[in-house]
């Protein structure tokens, strides 16, 4: 695709900027702007930010990765958020044969008469 110019501006080459599979758009709320420009005046470039931002994220979800079982994550989310005290239970959640007799209990069909 050939650049042409018009009267009033330089050539584009906008099929360069289509066939870029990695730019990002962003949109930033007026503070985040503010950010950005502080950065800019500071000389830091914001492809830098960006690309060390994906990679400390990055990192984080992959250092989850460990190959902890699911027993394992179930357990940290119930340390993270216990159930609230008191609250009415009339089976053990940790018995699996407990848990399936009390939802089949709650879930049978009760007959019409």
């Amino acid at each position: 695709m050939a650049a042409r110019a018009t009267d009033d501006t330089a050539p584009v080459k906008t099929g360069y900027i289509y066939r870029m599979k990695s730019l990002i758009n962003v949109r930033l709320d007026a503070e985040r702007l503010r950010k950005v420009a502080r950065l800019r005046e500071k000389g830091i470039p914001l492809s830098d930010v960006v690309r060390e931002a994906i990679d400390a994220r990055y990192g984080e979800i992959t250092a989850r990765d460990d190959g902890s079982t699911a027993g394992d994550i179930l357990a940290g989310i119930l340390t993270r958020y216990p159930d609230p005290p008191g609250l009415p239970r009339s089976y053990d959640v940790h018995d699996a044969t407990a848990a399936r007799r009390a939802i089949r209990t709650r879930t049978r069909r009760r007959n019409r008469a």
